[in-house]
C-alpha cells in the first residue's frame, strides 16, 4: 500500500516518461499517438459518462482501461488525462481502480501519486529538451505560453504549470471565475505569500477589467503588490507584473504574474 506521507519521486515519473520516449523513437509531440501508445502498454482507452471526475483508471492483471470524460471537447484537456491516467499505469501498479479530478490534474504537491502521474504526463506531452530552453530563456508570457500549448496540444493550464517548472523567474499561474479567485499555482514560495482560493478580485488587479473585455491579453503592467498580496506578511516587499486573457469560451481569466524583489524590473 503506498504511504500517503511520503515525498513526489519527481525523477522517476519524469524518467519514465523519458525512457517510453525513447524506447518509441518519438521526436516530435505530434508523433505521440497518445490512444496507440496506451494500447501497446496494455491499456484500452474509452470515453464514458464519468461524474465529478476527467479520467480513470481500471487494472486487471497485465491489462487496463482508462475511461476519459466523454463531454470533454478540449483536445488538450483529454490528452492530458489520458497522459495522467498512463502515467499512474506505468508508476503505480499497486493501484486497481483510481479516479482522477481536474484538480488531481493541477497537484503537483498534496498527493504523491497525483504529482507523479502530472509529471508523467508533462514530461511525455511537452518533453523538457524541447520546452526547457525556451522557457529559460525567454520573458515569460501569456503568448509563451498559447504558443506551447498550440504547439504540443496541451491545455493552456498544462503549459503554464509546464512554463512554471522550467521559467528562472518567480511566477504564479491564476484562474479566476465571476471575478473569485478559483485557483492559483505558484513556482516556489520564495516570498512566502499566498493566495485563497473564493477571494474576490481587487479592481486594482488587470484580471478584474479582464472580464469584461477593457484588458487586452497582450497587455503587461506593473500593478500594485496589494492588488494581489494585501494580507503578505509585514516587511514583504516586492514588484508584481501581470498580464490577464480572458477565456469567453471556459467563462475564465487566466492570469500570469512574475515577482520580483521591489527594486527589479521583473
Amino acid at each position: 500500500m503506498t504511504d500517503p506521507l511520503r515525498k513526489p519521486d519527481f525523477a522517476s515519473a519524469e524518467g519514465a516518461a523519458f525512457r517510453i520516449s525513447k524506447q518509441y523513437g518519438f521526436l516530435h509531440p505530434a508523433e505521440i499517438r497518445l490512444e496507440d501508445l496506451a494500447w501497446d502498454r496494455g491499456v484500452t482507452v474509452s470515453n464514458g459518462l464519468l461524474i465529478g471526475s476527467e479520467g480513470r483508471l481500471i487494472r486487471k492483471g497485465d491489462r487496463g482501461m482508462i475511461r476519459v470524460r466523454a463531454s470533454e471537447n478540449q483536445l488538450g484537456r483529454r490528452r492530458f488525462s489520458i497522459a495522467h491516467e498512463l502515467g499512474h499505469w506505468e508508476l503505480h501498479e499497486e493501484t486497481q481502480w483510481i479516479i482522477c479530478s481536474s484538480e488531481n490534474l493541477r497537484d503537483y504537491k498534496t498527493s504523491p501519486l497525483e504529482a507523479e502521474a502530472n509529471t508523467f504526463a508533462a514530461e511525455l506531452l511537452m518533453p523538457g529538451h524541447l520546452v526547457r530552453e525556451r522557457c529559460e530563456k525567454s520573458t515569460p508570457s501569456l503568448e509563451l505560453l498559447k504558443s506551447i500549448a498550440d504547439e504540443f496540444r496541451v491545455s493552456l493550464t498544462a503549459a503554464g504549470i509546464r512554463l512554471l517548472h522550467f521559467t528562472r523567474q518567480e511566477c504564479i499561474l491564476v484562474a479566476s471565475r465571476d471575478r473569485i479567485i478559483s485557483w492559483w499555482i505558484p513556482k516556489t514560495d520564495r516570498f512566502g505569500v499566498w493566495l485563497r482560493r473564493g477571494d474576490s478580485l481587487s479592481e486594482q488587479s488587470l484580471a478584474y477589467h479582464a472580464f469584461d473585455g477593457s484588458v487586452g491579453a497582450d497587455e503587461v503592467e506593473d500593478v500594485p503588490t496589494d492588488a494581489w498580496f494585501p494580507n503578505r506578511p509585514a516587511g514583504i516587499e516586492f514588484g508584481v507584473s501581470e498580464q490577464s486573457m480572458f477565456l469567453p469560451r471556459f467563462g475564465v481569466v487566466l492570469t500570469l504574474l512574475t515577482l520580483g524583489d521591489a527594486d527589479d524590473d521583473n
